[in-house]
């Protein structure tokens, strides 16, 4: 993956990665119970692109029912890990 350079993609291609992170970004806050509202969201995002914001959602959502709530141990935090 070192070797991808975003930049030398169209722009039109940046903006679809740039709207695919914000659609994992979204997913993962809804899967861990954290405040996000998906509608504001999508609001934000050009109008050419909230399609595709919405099917990338419902595809990270889709994953996100195979990885662990937010209650799991793997996401608990070790005050002594803090710490150091």
């Amino acid at each position: 993956m070192s070797g991808f350079n975003l930049a030398a993609t169209s722009k039109e291609e940046q903006d679809k990665v740039a709207v695919d992170l914000m659609a994992s970004g979204v997913a993962y806050k809804e899967r861990l119970a954290m405040p996000v509202v998906a509608e504001l969201v999508a609001r934000e995002q050009p109008e050419h692109l909230r399609a595709y914001l919405w099917a990338r959602l419902e595809h990270y959502c889709k994953l996100s029912m195979q990885l662990p709530d937010k209650n799991a141990p793997e996401y608990a935090r070790n005050e002594d890990d803090v710490k150091k």
